[in-house]
């Protein structure tokens, strides 16, 4: 079975969202100025393209989040344990088929990182690769941004957002 983008980064989505503490709000598009903590906040991933083979490229999307806390030191804590829960998977992130259960499928993740963005406020990000031949693999080209947010709208299950 092959993964689409929207899986990968549905996948990644949820492992945060299952590995996080209880009570924890998800943002997606916006952070409203009055956030709840703890929460996180979901940006919209980047890409980056590449040549992979004298047919074949590659596609790097990078996955980013922010942890908030009321305090550093929680942010930092619970970072870290996310990193941690990544690297202690192998950077495998199950993928779950519609029916919400594992399907036995994995999406393999880049080593991940963490760094300070504010008080508060720390971030995890990872990169996710995807490879295609032109010739074959046209609907494997999708749009990064359509494939957040139809990710982000099935994952979402009630999040808070500045525009709701």
């Amino acid at each position: 079975m092959e993964i689409t983008l929207e899986q990968s980064l549905a996948a990644a989505i949820r492992f945060i969202q299952d590995n996080a503490s209880d009570g924890t709000e998800w943002y997606f598009t916006k952070i409203p100025e009055n956030y709840y903590v703890p929460s996180v906040y979901f940006k919209p991933p980047y890409t980056a393209g590449r040549k992979a083979t004298l047919r074949s490229w590659c596609s790097t999307i990078t996955f980013i989040c922010w942890f908030m806390e009321a305090e550093d030191w929680d942010a930092y804590a619970k970072v870290s344990d996310m990193r941690d829960r990544i690297m202690l998977s192998g950077c495998k992130i199950p993928v779950f088929g519609t029916d919400g259960e594992p399907n036995g499928e994995f999406v393999r993740v880049g080593m991940p990182s963490t760094q300070k963005i504010d008080d508060g406020i720390e971030q995890l990000s990872f990169e996710i690769e995807t490879y295609f031949h032109p010739e074959k693999d046209t609907q494997k080209a999708e749009k990064i941004i359509a494939a957040w947010r139809s990710a982000a709208e099935k994952m979402d299950g009630g999040a808070r957002d500045a525009g709701s």
